[in-house]
């Protein structure tokens, strides 16, 4: 394994290499073809005086490829080839020379380096010296065979140049567009980080969706209130939210339904009912006064804004005016800062992708060749008849295996992610299955999920929260149960990951776990808790806009879980 790694980065090496100096492909064309004329001599019925001309074009081979740094040097040192090579020729056999072949290599060079101009000259140049020595009086020269000879060949020659300088320009074109795509690139994120530093407020969506609600709380009123974008799957997620302690409306873009309404239409939507709750084939009855207002800019629509109150005909012309004045002054905000969370979640993507593949190509690799390379030594003092050395060397090796396991599982972390359709609730069941099958503990697993999604970078978030939790419990817990719990009604959220192993110990100099949670908790404005939990074990629960939460559950003394409103000691 570690040899076929090596193989594949020497491999990529040298494509860079050639992409970087094409000069490379040419010298070793050059070596290759004399090898071959080299070999077709040896096993020909020609005399031995021939290998000092095979000598004489491989010395103007090396004088060409010196000259090749400099455009007109290569030309000269080219030309020198070529008039060197059609000498040999005419000296080591004619139209049966060993040395024919090799006209390629100059030709060749030609295209790849001076393109079409480069492949051309070069093959003229061969050709008139190929017609000079033809015209010279010869005893032993058949002028026909040898000029159907030379002709063939320079032909030859001349097709493979301008296959060369073919290659070239198609190098050097998708060169210059990587090379303008990223000019490209730079100039749009510096203009993005210059502009970011100048802004007056801030970037995150959250805020200037909050602040929206906040001032459309002093123009009109409302019971509930949301800022709502539209995410990966065709979803609407509230953004902001004030009001009832669950947001239960039917904002599925695909029913029937204001909201729904308001994003085909691009209109506002007023109704003299309130919002129904939850998908449902019959119109809401209760009454009072709703309202749906798009979000846009320009032609296009960002995300809604929705409002509804129990008094009837709330919101009249006037309150509409001012409510769109406010819409239009804080829609490219809002869309600014959505554009910005997702270009960054695409990078905070990539760039743990990149750390996934360095992990595997690397260090991971390495290992499993010591891992290799101990099983050898193991085996001889095995056949030596030295068991303190097997033994030792035994668990070595298990550790080593032990640390294997630990990486590829810290691969499959960099890797995981929430996928646009399947949600937190499927990226957190497939992790805890992969966890599963490789720990010692039992996990419990409890979802409760609606339709309605998070926003991206906070079930990112609160993914990688869980995955701490987990690792933390399984690599220094020593428990026998694991209990993972994930509520999630948008804009509220819930997620507990509860051990009965050893409880929390003292924090370590060197240990960021905990801070690292508190940071991506402070990022999804979640509330964090991490305490000892009843009767042992550690408790870690981060909530999205809930004030609080559910209690743990508590578990005898067998791990067995005691219903709720039970002590220990009452049992079931």
């Amino acid at each position: 394994m570690r040899f076929v790694w090596q193989v594949k980065t020497v491999s990529k090496r040298s494509a860079g290499l050639f992409a970087a100096a094409p000069g490379v492909p040419a010298r070793l064309l050059r070596a290759v073809l004399l090898l071959g004329c080299t070999a077709l001599w040896l096993v020909g019925d020609t005399p031995g005086d021939d290998l000092a001309w095979i000598g004489a074009v491989a010395a103007a081979a090396i004088v060409a490829s010196v000259l090749e740094q400099h455009p007109v040097g290569g030309l000269v040192g080219r030309s020198i080839e070529v008039i060197v090579w059609a000498a040999a020729v005419n000296f080591t056999g004619h139209d049966l020379s060993p040395l024919l072949p090799y006209l390629l290599a100059p030709v060749f060079a030609g295209g790849l380096l001076a393109r079409a101009a480069g492949a051309s000259m070069a093959a003229g140049v061969a050709a008139i010296a190929l017609l000079v020595t033809i015209s010279a009086p010869q005893d032993d020269l058949d002028v026909k065979d040898y000029s159907i000879a030379a002709a063939q060949w320079t032909v030859i020659a001349l097709l493979g140049g301008l296959v060369a300088a073919w290659a070239r320009r198609l190098q050097q074109a998708a060169g210059d567009a990587q090379l303008s795509a990223y000019a490209e690139a730079h100039s749009l994120l510096s203009q993005l980080y210059t502009v970011s530093r100048r802004l007056p407020g801030s970037l995150d969506p959250r805020s200037t969706a909050e602040a929206l609600v906040e001032a459309v709380a002093r123009a009109a009123r409302f019971r509930a209130a949301a800022v709502l974008v539209r995410t990966e799957g065709d979803r609407l997620t509230p953004l902001a939210f004030r009001g009832e302690d669950r947001l239960e409306w039917d904002t599925e873009l695909a029913g029937d339904n204001p909201f729904a309404d308001a994003w085909e239409t691009e209109e506002t939507q007023v109704r003299r009912v309130m919002f129904a709750r939850g998908p449902s084939p019959l119109p809401p009855t209760d009454p009072g006064s709703s309202l749906v207002m798009p979000i846009r800019i320009g032609d296009r629509i960002t995300g809604l804004l929705g409002l509804e109150t129990d008094q009837v005909d709330a919101y009249g012309e006037d309150v509409l005016a001012e409510l769109t004045d406010l819409v239009n002054g804080a829609a490219l905000r809002l869309e600014t800062g959505v554009l910005f969370d997702q270009i960054r979640e695409l990078a905070t993507t990539e760039e743990r992708r990149r750390l996934a593949r360095e992990i595997h190509d690397g260090i991971a690799q390495e290992l499993a060749s010591l891992g290799y390379i101990i099983d050898e030594i193991s085996a001889v003092a095995a056949e030596a008849g030295q068991p303190d050395i097997v033994e030792d060397l035994s668990g070595l090796r298990q550790e080593m295996s032990r640390i294997v396991k630990e990486l590829r599982l810290s691969i499959f972390d960099l890797r995981s992610e929430v996928d646009r359709y399947g949600g937190l609730g499927a990226a957190l069941s497939e992790y805890i299955r992969a966890i599963g099958t490789t720990s010692g503990f039992t996990v419990h697993l409890t979802l409760d999920e609606s339709s309605r999604r998070l926003p991206a970078e906070t079930e990112a978030e609160l993914l990688r929260i869980a995955q701490e939790a987990i690792n933390n419990a399984r690599k220094h817990a020593g428990a026998d149960n694991l209990w993972v719990t994930c509520r999630i009604h948008p804009p509220d959220a819930e997620l507990v990951v509860e051990d009965d192993g050893t409880g929390l110990g003292p924090g370590r100099a060197d240990s960021y776990g905990l801070e690292i949670m508190k940071e991506r908790a402070a990022r999804s404005r979640a509330m964090l808790e991490i305490r000892p939990r009843n009767p042992r074990g550690t408790y870690v629960g981060v909530r999205v806009g809930l004030p609080g939460g559910s209690p743990p559950p508590v578990t005898d003394r067998r791990g067995k879980l005691v219903p709720a409103g039970q002590s220990e000691e009452s049992g079931p």
